[in-house]
């Protein structure tokens, strides 16, 4: 029997500095904001309760939509080869003489840019621009959003879907004359699809805040290899290599019927938000996480290197 869970959680992250030398936060099954789930989060503000959410294959796919964005000028083509850059970033990391036990592989372009799980039926792993609006109200500093459908009883993750603002963000792609750095926002974007949260370390590429003009968030701090290391540790999985969504690969939108949601973001009230939300479920199996990257507001300002 289908449920659909109506609660949206906000966590505020601030510049908190520990002495601990890691201090990665990953994606968990607990909602910091619900009270009844009894969510704790530790002094670098990660989320100590839940299960971590991880992907449960070796192998996995991602699909960028075939219209690329036409407002910024920026085809399938261009962002596939970013995306694949991105990742990279993450997979081929030293984890003290192994890299992360997880591969990932274009399926592009597809004709779907909807962000949606299919529950009955094929999938995509899809990265989409959003050229006419952003969709999401009370966000004009987001740059890009990932949506996370998982298991909530395993942490183990179905689907993400990735949407890049482009209607309200001037994306760039060249190492010069730099707005918003494509690159920088699709690595972080690929740590959220991979299962990590925001972290509070100013120098990480999962920090909250992107700093326009700057392309820093391309190279992954000590921070974030702990984090992909510690997610993805050597030998984790023994299942055969299949690079096929969760129920098989299709180009083409599905017909969902209430599996899958677009993550609505209300009011945001910090430009330190991380959005997180189960918007609708099947019973407790099912739940939504998203996560957003936000534009630093006001003058330039060069991140921490």
């Amino acid at each position: 029997m289908r449920r659909a869970l109506t609660g949206v959680a906000f966590s505020a992250l601030t510049l908190a500095y520990a002495s601990t030398a890691s201090a990665f936060c990953r994606t968990t099954t607990c909602d910091p904001k619900d009270p009844s789930q009894g969510c704790v989060l530790d002094s670098e503000l990660c989320e100590t309760t839940g299960i971590p959410l991880y992907w449960p294959d070796a192998c996995l796919s991602f699909s960028v939509n075939q219209a690329g964005t036409e407002r910024r000028q920026i085809d399938w083509r261009v962002t596939n080869e970013l995306v694949t850059q991105a990742f990279r970033a993450w997979t081929e990391v030293d984890c003290g003489g192994h890299a992360p036990s997880i591969s990932l592989r274009s399926r592009s372009p597809v004709a779907c840019d909807a962000q949606e799980f299919n529950q009955r039926g094929p999938n995509a792993n899809i990265w989409m621009y959003r050229d006419d609006e952003w969709p999401y109200a009370g966000s004009d500093t987001t740059l890009a959003l990932t949506t996370i459908t998982y298991n909530t009883r395993t942490g183990e993750i179905y689907d993400a879907d990735v949407e890049i603002n482009s209607a309200q963000n001037q994306l760039t792609t060249s190492d010069t004359q730099v707005a918003a750095d494509l690159l920088s926002i699709l690595t972080h974007e690929a740590g959220h699809f991979l299962g990590l949260s925001h972290t509070t370390r100013r120098s990480a590429t999962m920090y909250a805040e992107y700093f326009p003009g700057t392309t820093s968030l391309r190279q992954l701090s000590s921070d974030d290899v702990a984090g992909i290391c510690a997610t993805y540790p050597s030998g984790r999985s023994a299942r055969p290599c299949n690079y096929d969504p969760r129920h098989g690969f299709a180009t083409e939108c599905g017909q969902v019927e209430e599996s899958g949601c677009g993550c609505a973001l209300p009011g945001a009230r910090s430009r330190h938000l991380d959005q997180r939300g189960a918007l609708l479920g099947l019973g407790l199996v099912v739940g939504v996480a998203c996560a957003a990257l936000h534009r630093r507001r006001g003058r330039r300002r060069r991140a921490a290197s």
